[in-house]
């Protein structure tokens, strides 16, 4: 049942199908990102440590789309990863100028693992009219652009989940963004860093031409996602996390990179050790 309250929002109450167990359960355990060891390899020595953060770290937070509106909540129940709250703010199909809210029910929404991607974890959920897909951040969660709009038919609303859901602009303070300001600074030497081993990993022209492509096309994915961050100006939140996340992705593509080299290196050994 739709429901139109004060300010032109609408809202309705989504009843979803009994509860599915997930694929992969999360734990309860206090959540620690994981290094790389200090030990590496000679190719890997100027690279920066891969961080790899755990999906059991949403777990306690609520997050909130580009700090606006819709929020999500995430908790550990039963040593199981789950939402157990989801607000979703959109527009009406009927008239895209008025804005509608879809309301998850009381039932906790179970979160499967479809493991990692270019060294990020990422969680699903899944209810009704909008599976969304997010990859865990450092205290947020990005859902990306081959996210569909989820439609609501029965509730006349259709809403867009794409963008980094994290904190609002109000819970980060002065303390807070200083904090960020020096995350940023080490995030962007380690991209850096990353960046250049990435390019010195392979003699390949193409490759090196293909990592540079994608590094550009970071700075402009990064610069479109973060515009509409709430407060982003202030804070630097929203810039600060992606570039965090493009370093680890550059370290895992380092590292598969440098498999692919090691493992021609042996075909070679192989062939050459025959008579």
């Amino acid at each position: 049942m739709l429901a139109m309250v004060g300010g032109g929002v609408a809202r309705a109450q989504m009843v979803l199908p009994g509860a599915v167990a997930p694929a992969t359960a999360g734990t309860s355990e206090t959540p620690k990102p994981t290094r790389a060891k200090s030990k590496a390899p000679p190719d890997e020595r100027h690279a920066a440590p891969l961080q790899v953060i755990p999906a059991t770290a949403l777990a306690g937070k609520t997050l909130s789309l580009n700090g606006g509106k819709s929020q999500i909540t995430f908790e550990a129940r039963d040593k199981t990863l789950s939402v157990p709250h989801l607000t979703l703010t959109g527009e009406l199909i009927s008239n895209p100028r008025e804005t509608c809210q879809i309301e998850t029910p009381s039932t906790a929404i179970p979160v499967t693992m479809p493991g990692r991607q270019d060294g990020i974890e990422r969680v699903q959920i899944t209810f009704p009219a909008c599976p969304i897909t997010f990859d865990v951040l450092d205290g947020a969660a990005l859902v990306n652009k081959t996210q569909a709009v989820c439609v609501f038919k029965d509730a006349n609303c259709q809403v867009n989940p794409v963008g980094l859901w994290g904190p609002q602009a109000g819970d980060l303070g002065p303390d807070r963004v200083k904090e960020i300001e020096h995350l940023r600074a080490r995030a962007e030497a380690a991209v850096r860093e990353n960046f250049k081993a990435l390019a010195k990993s392979t003699k390949d022209r193409t490759a090196i031409m293909g990592f540079a492509r994608e590094q550009a096309q970071f700075s402009s994915t990064r610069e479109e996602t973060c515009r509409d961050y709430v407060g982003e100006g202030r804070h630097g939140f929203c810039a600060t996390t992606m570039t965090e996340a493009r370093a680890s992705v550059l370290r895992a593509k380092l590292g598969d990179s440098l498999e692919v080299k090691a493992e021609r290196k042996r075909k070679r050994s192989g062939h050459a050790a025959k008579p």
